[in-house]
C-alpha cells in the first residue's frame, strides 16, 4: 500500500483541476491532441459499446459559430482546439446493419448508455490534458442549440453533442474551487439524509474565502445561486430535438 494515500500523479492532477477559460494563442499539435483522445478512449464503456465520438474543430470560423450557439463563450474561439464530445448510437446502427442485424436504440437505457459513455470519455480527455500541462473547460452550452450544432458538425441521426471541451495552453490557470464537505457527499452503506446546516455553513464560508483569495468579491451564497439559477427548467426544447435525432426516452 502506498505510504501517502492522498497523493499520486492522478490524485494531484485531480486536486488541482480547475476550468481554464483563458488560453494562449500557441498551437496544439495533432500529435498531442491525438495522444490525449486515444488515451481517453480507454475510459469505461458500457458493454464495450463505445457509444461516443469526438469531433475536433480547429477552423476559426466554425469555432465562432459554435461559440455563438453556446451563448457567446469567447474561450471556444480562443482555444486552439475545440472537441465536441458526442453521444453516438449511429455507429452502432451501422455496425449491426453491416452484419444484417439491428439494435434497439430508441429507448431510455440506450440513451443513458450513450450519454454516460460520452461523459466518461470526456472527463478522461480533460484529465489527460491536465496531466500534460494543458487546460480545459467543458461547454454545456452546446446543448443550447443542439440542432444547430448538429448541422454545423454534420452529425447524422443518432448523434448529438453532449458537451464540448476546449483544449489549449493556459494563459492563466485558476485555483481549484472548494467542494462540498465529504460528509455531505460520501455515504456508507446507506444514504445519510441528515442535517445539512453545519456542512453547508462550512462550505459557504470556504467559498467566500476562496473568492477573497483569488481577488473576487464574495459572491452570493452557493445555495442561493443554485436556487436562483435552477428554479425553472433549463433547455426545455432539448427533449424534442433529441427525439427527432433518434434518441428515445421511454
Amino acid at each position: 500500500m502506498p505510504e501517502n494515500l492522498n497523493s499520486s500523479s492522478v490524485i494531484d492532477t485531480l486536486r488541482g483541476r480547475a476550468s481554464v477559460r483563458d488560453f494562449k494563442s500557441d498551437e496544439l499539435s495533432d500529435e498531442m491532441l491525438n495522444a490525449i483522445l486515444n488515451a481517453a478512449r480507454q475510459a469505461p464503456t458500457s458493454s464495450n459499446l463505445q457509444a461516443y465520438s469526438f469531433v475536433v474543430v480547429r477552423d476559426p470560423e466554425a469555432k465562432k459559430r459554435l461559440a455563438a450557439m453556446a451563448g457567446g463563450q469567447q474561450h471556444v474561439i480562443d482555444a486552439p482546439a475545440f472537441v465536441a464530445i458526442c453521444a453516438d448510437t449511429h455507429r452502432l446502427s451501422r455496425v449491426t446493419a453491416s452484419i444484417g442485424s439491428s439494435i434497439a436504440k430508441d429507448h431510455l437505457e440506450m440513451t443513458m448508455v450513450a450519454c454516460i459513455d460520452a461523459a466518461l470519455v470526456g472527463m478522461c480527455a480533460s484529465l489527460a490534458s491536465d496531466s500534460l500541462g494543458l487546460g480545459t473547460v467543458m461547454i454545456g452550452g452546446m446543448r443550447n442549440d443542439p440542432a444547430g450544432v448538429a448541422a454545423e458538425l454534420g452529425l447524422p441521426d443518432g448523434v448529438f453533442v453532449a458537451f464540448g471541451l476546449c483544449v489549449g495552453w493556459p494563459n492563466t490557470r485558476p485555483e481549484a474551487k472548494p467542494r462540498l464537505p465529504q460528509d455531505m457527499v460520501i455515504h456508507h452503506e446507506k444514504y445519510a439524509d441528515g442535517d445539512l446546516a453545519a456542512g453547508l455553513g462550512d462550505y459557504e464560508t470556504a467559498m467566500s474565502e476562496h473568492h477573497r483569495h483569488v481577488g473576487r468579491d464574495p459572491d452570493e451564497p452557493w445555495a442561493e445561486r443554485v436556487a436562483k439559477q435552477f428554479s425553472a427548467p433549463k433547455r426545455e426544447h432539448l427533449l424534442a430535438v433529441l427525439k427527432e435525432r433518434g434518441f428515445g426516452f421511454d
